[in-house]
């Protein structure tokens, strides 16, 4: 069955879509810096990308509204609903998977998650290990490696505003030496035209230590907007993502992307994304790219991260239950 009824001009729609690549374009020169600015931040687990979809679109997972909200925003949860899984190689070295889930109790949403990575790290100090983030994983090393994570977010509406705050108990372990943290995110958010507007705090908690080497989490403040697939005409949809980050050391990350949907018949969703990101690794990509193909409630992603510095490509691919 055809789609007669579509009808948001495609003016408003190009609109956004302008506004929304001006903001991350314009904003990378502004505060581009050296890329070969690096942080020791762990464990590594909390800045590995969340899903398939978030991926694809830069990194930008500030306003999503899946349930892997509960690892990047949590009072976005309160939009989000049913369940997600993707995993991710690093050529063939490490693999890193996550899951999350949306369910509701009275009027609180409730997200819970986890994530694995299985790596090899070189014969390094914990600090040095964490130096180049996750472009590293496809390294590979002489020492067995594993990071997890398993996160509890709550968000509800209060006066109006959208309010959450998420509980991460992460785990590293490299070699025989193992260390535990609890971080917490809070988050606030609102509607915001054809979208949400939404502030998050990620990563509050104490260092972790593992052997000599004490680091700081992956601590981050972020503004994002988003909104998702808007009507452009008859055949085709539109969404956004875009957001502003500050890391805890002070560098300056913009991050957006593009999802173009291409709509045949009612129900089925063919979807072209393009991301844009700072890079913050001397080797990490500015480019990442995807598609997915959503039929009904269910929707099969995927996702490219171009790796540079001599690093094979890595690949995403996940699954979404609306």
């Amino acid at each position: 069955m055809l789609l007669p009824n579509r009808k948001l001009p495609l003016r408003r729609a190009l609109t956004a879509a302008s506004h929304v690549l001006a903001f991350t374009v314009l904003a990378l020169p502004l505060v581009a810096r050296e890329l070969s600015a690096q942080r020791r931040s762990g464990p590594l687990v909390l800045r590995a990308p969340s899903s398939a979809r978030v991926l694809a679109l830069g990194n930008a997972g500030a306003a999503i509204t899946d349930a892997d909200a509960v690892f990047t925003a949590p009072a976005m949860l309160i939009t989000a609903r049913g369940a997600s899984a993707s995993v991710q190689r690093y050529g063939g070295a490490a693999t890193h998977g996550s899951v999350s889930t949306i369910s509701t109790v009275g009027g609180t949403t409730i997200g819970l998650g986890a994530q694995v990575l299985d790596w090899r790290a070189p014969a390094l100090p914990y600090g040095e290990v964490l130096r180049n983030g996750t472009t590293t994983l496809s390294d590979g090393g002489e020492r067995e490696a594993g990071s997890q994570l398993v996160a509890l977010g709550l968000a509800r509406v209060f006066k109006g505003q959208r309010l959450g705050v998420a509980v991460k108990y992460a785990e590293e372990r490299i070699g025989g030496e193992s260390e535990s943290v609890v971080a917490v995110d809070l988050g606030y958010a609102r509607a915001f035209g054809p979208g949400a507007l939404s502030v998050t705090v990620q990563n509050l908690g104490m260092r972790p230590q593992l052997g000599d080497a004490r680091v700081p989490l992956p601590l981050r403040y972020t503004v994002g907007f988003g909104g998702g697939m808007m009507p452009m005409g008859e055949y085709l949809d539109m969404g956004a993502q875009v957001q502003l980050s500050v890391d805890g050391d002070g560098f300056v990350r913009p991050a957006g992307g593009i999802e173009l949907g291409y709509v045949p018949i009612e129900g089925v969703s063919i979807v072209w994304r393009q991301g844009l990101r700072l890079p913050r690794e001397p080797d990490e990509s500015l480019i990442t790219a995807g598609v997915g193909l959503t039929v009904d409630r269910l929707s099969v992603d995927y996702s490219v991260e171009p790796m540079r510095g001599g690093r094979p490509v890595s690949h995403r691919v996940g699954l979404r239950l609306r």
